[in-house]
């Protein structure tokens, strides 16, 4: 355990939530013996993709990523933020009438509201930057994700149960797993964002 808060601490005061903007090349140099990723670099790189932002591992990176990402494209694309807002809008009672506690919806809820407000204003990309790298706000937003998947895979158990092992229902699972996943989120949401999830695999 205590080796545990030790790593965690180190992970903590070695990394911001969000980054700043960095070359990709970056990630040849921090990969450079490893053959299987390189290649997948490479072929950002034949993509033009040119910089990326780093995210603290600290088991939440995939959400706050998104979080960027999504909110990034909002400050320039009114429409998608107009869609984007009237579905988040609705999603705490979509939540509660799935049987999650109202007060719990409510106050996550709210706070990912005011945050997305603040993109509507709009807010720059530097205050952007500063709302999604404040702890409170961070984590805040990142349950509500957790919420609106775990949402998202119980309203349609009857075909995510296929996917679920050990006898387990979709509830159980959803109450043990650290949801992870970028396909649930696109469909819930609608919204048309690629993000790249670098993998270790030589796929």
């Amino acid at each position: 355990m205590a080796q545990k808060r030790a790593i965690e601490k180190q992970i903590v005061e070695g990394s911001t939530l969000i980054g700043e903007p960095l070359s990709i090349s970056v990630l040849e140099e921090e990969y450079q013996n490893d053959g299987a990723f390189l290649r997948k670099i490479q072929d950002l790189k034949e993509k033009n993709y040119k910089t990326l932002r780093k995210t603290r591992g600290d088991g939440n990176c995939f959400f706050r990523a998104f979080l960027f990402s999504s909110f990034e494209m909002f400050l320039t694309d009114k429409t998608e933020f107009d869609k984007f807002r009237v579905i988040a809008e609705k999603s705490k009672d979509d939540l509660i009438s799935l049987g999650f506690p109202s007060f719990t919806v409510e106050d996550f809820h709210e706070t990912f509201m005011e945050v997305l407000d603040k993109v509507g204003a709009p807010c720059t990309k530097t205050e952007l930057l500063d709302v999604l790298n404040n702890q409170a706000y961070s984590d805040y937003l990142v349950v509500y994700l957790r919420l609106l998947v775990s949402g998202h895979l119980q309203k349609n158990a009857d075909f995510f149960q296929n996917f679920i092992d050990e006898g387990r229902t979709l509830k159980e699972f959803c109450n043990r797993v650290n949801l992870f996943t970028v396909y649930l989120l696109i469909i819930y949401y609608g919204a048309t964002i690629f993000l790249f999830l670098g993998g270790r695999t030589n796929g």
